[in-house]
């Protein structure tokens, strides 16, 4: 975890099974979950700088980009990648292996394209 960023009340860090990294300026919010139900060899945990995690969201060796947003309660499935400023709404579910491409928001659940990104 680099200079800046900071973990709040109640988050799990389960680093037992995959590396987490986390840059800087990144929030991870109250109650989230960082980890992975199995140990494979290579899968990471990687948090880029100025994230945002909103409390209550798990993370499952995924890749979150320098200025990616994970909305409150949202869930992030093993070897997807959320881009630089993409967002996932809250509450929703990105499946495994799924990219959520910068300038995009995904919603719902399965997590799916909802709209562009707008001023």
């Amino acid at each position: 975890m680099k200079e800046g960023s900071s973990v709040w009340h109640g988050v799990t860090l389960r680093g037992d099974k995959v590396p987490i990294r986390i840059g800087r300026n990144s929030l991870i919010q109250d109650n989230s979950h960082l980890g992975s139900s199995n140990r494979v060899a290579g899968e990471l945990i990687n948090i880029g700088d100025n994230v945002y995690v909103g409390a209550n969201a798990r993370l499952e060796a995924c890749e979150l980009e320098s200025f990616a947003y994970v909305g409150m309660g949202a869930s992030v499935g093993k070897g997807s990648i959320v881009e630089s400023f993409a967002v996932v709404a809250a509450g929703a579910n990105v499946p495994a292996g799924t990219t959520v491409p910068s300038g995009q928001i995904y919603a719902g659940s399965p997590a799916v394209y909802l709209r562009d990104l707008t001023q």
